[in-house]
C-alpha cells in the first residue's frame, strides 16, 4: 500500500501548522529523491531491458505523449508535469528522460522545484482552509449523523478573529 505524498503533506500540515514550509520542503526532497531513483533505473537499464519486459510499452499513449513532450520541451516538461496537481502519468516521462539520458542535475532540479511548488500550495491551502478540508472529508458522512449533531452553537465560526489567531 502506498499513500500519495499530497495526503501526507496535508496531514502533516494539519498536525503541525507552524512547520508547513518545512513539511513541504522535506516532502519535495523525498519525492524528488525517489523520482530520481526511477530516472537512474531507466537510465541504466536502458531501452533493451524495458522493451524485453514490456514489448508493447512504446505503443501506449502515455509513452507517445511523454516522448513528444520531452523532445519539445526537455526538462521544462518534467518541471511542469511534477508541478501539476492532477494525476498525470509520471513514470513514462521519467522512463523516457532516463532513456534519452537527459542531464541528471537538470532532471533532479526540475523534479524538486516542480514538486516543491505543488507541495507548498497543498500545505498552504491545508493551513489556510482547514474547515474546507473537514467539510469535504465529512460530506459523505452527513447523512449518517442524527439530526442536530455537529450544528451546535458552541463551535467557533470559521470567520471569527479568534479562529484566525489560532491558524496564524
Amino acid at each position: 500500500m502506498s499513500l500519495p505524498v499530497e495526503l501526507i503533506v496535508v496531514a502533516g500540515t494539519l498536525a503541525s501548522r507552524r512547520a508547513w514550509v518545512g513539511i513541504a520542503i522535506w516532502a519535495a526532497a523525498g519525492s524528488a529523491l525517489a523520482s530520481t531513483g526511477l530516472y537512474f533505473a531507466f537510465h541504466h537499464l536502458g531501452w533493451s531491458l524495458l522493451a524485453k519486459s514490456y514489448p508493447d510499452l512504446a505503443l501506449t499513449q502515455a509513452w507517445r505523449q511523454a516522448t513528444v513532450f520531452l523532445s519539445q520541451y526537455g526538462t521544462v516538461a518534467i518541471f511542469a508535469v511534477m508541478a501539476l496537481p492532477l494525476p498525470v502519468p509520471k513514470l513514462a516521462l521519467l522512463a523516457v528522460a532516463g532513456i534519452y539520458r537527459l542531464p541528471v542535475l537538470d532532471v533532479t532540479l526540475a523534479i524538486f522545484s516542480g514538486k516543491l511548488i505543488k507541495y507548498i500550495l497543498y500545505a498552504y491551502l491545508a493551513l489556510r482552509f482547514p474547515g474546507l478540508l473537514q467539510r469535504l472529508a465529512h460530506r459523505g458522512h452527513q447523512s449518517d449523523a442524527p439530526q442536530g449533531v455537529g450544528s451546535g452553537g458552541s463551535e467557533v465560526p470559521a470567520h471569527s478573529s479568534f479562529r484566525r489567531k489560532l491558524i496564524f
